[in-house]
């Protein structure tokens, strides 16, 4: 069940409810964070900004925002937000898209780093951040902390409230011997049903050291939030911070 997907099969199915899948709650406290890692007016390159959830207020903050996007629909919902294109996005495959000119950030975030199903590939992207970076660059990783999830040894059922009229249910299935996760999402809403399976390799924290270290990265921090909270165990998911070597 695992072979290669549609790099942008994701977004282009999803990109009508994207921004009710992933709220903006937590926004103010992402940008706050990735901000604090550049110097005034730096370069920051996103592999992957969807509809421009953290991209667009990093613009707005006066740094040069470029994008990744595999999906030409989140590209499509990016530009109606950003009609002046603000940030900078090309479509292509961030796993081998390079961006002319250095940059002092990469950003993956929302467990983005685990769409790509192989570990090897996984390795090329965390790569290809480093090849975008100036050196004492750093990159950001945000992915889902896997415990939970190893753990199920049956299909489980969640539901999201996407608005008044719209519902998803998730469900969730494990290989957890190929750390794969399956999540088949049914939007219903309107009359209308829809479907999309999405498809993930989980690495756990110190896994996704050891591929960053392979791909020319130290790591430099690991939280548990935006707000620097420490990992500890129970943790829905972990922020790591790398630096590239000078």
């Amino acid at each position: 069940m695992s072979g290669p997907m549609n790099p942008g099969a994701y977004g282009d199915a999803l990109a009508d409810v994207y921004d009710f899948m992933y709220p903006h709650h937590e926004t103010a406290d992402t940008v706050s964070f990735l901000g604090s890692l550049v110097p005034e007016g730096g370069r920051v390159v996103e592999f992957g900004p969807g509809t421009g959830r953290v991209a667009l207020p990093l613009a707005q903050e006066g740094f040069s925002v470029h994008g990744i996007e595999a999906s030409a629909r989140m590209i499509e919902k990016l530009r109606e937000r950003d009609p002046e294109s603000t940030v900078k996005a090309v479509q292509g495959d961030f796993s081998e898209h390079l961006i002319d000119g250095n940059f002092d950030l990469c950003y993956i975030v929302c467990n983005t780093l685990f769409m790509i199903l192989d570990s090897e590939q996984q390795i090329e992207t965390l790569r290809n951040a480093a090849a975008h970076l100036v050196p004492g660059g750093r990159v950001v990783i945000e992915a889902a902390e896997p415990s939970y999830f190893h753990q199920l040894t049956k299909p489980t059922l969640q539901t999201r409230h996407l608005a008044p009229d719209k519902l998803m249910l998730d469900t969730i299935m494990v290989d957890s011997v190929n750390q794969m996760l399956y999540e088949v999402h049914a939007v219903i809403g309107s009359g209308s049903v829809s479907t999309f399976t999405e498809a993930s390799r989980y690495a756990w924290p110190n896994e996704l050291d050891l591929m960053a270290r392979l791909a020319g990265l130290t790591k430099v921090d690991r939280f548990a939030d935006w707000d620097r909270s420490p990992l500890r165990p129970g943790a829905e998911r972990y922020i790591t911070v790398y630096r590239k070597a000078d």
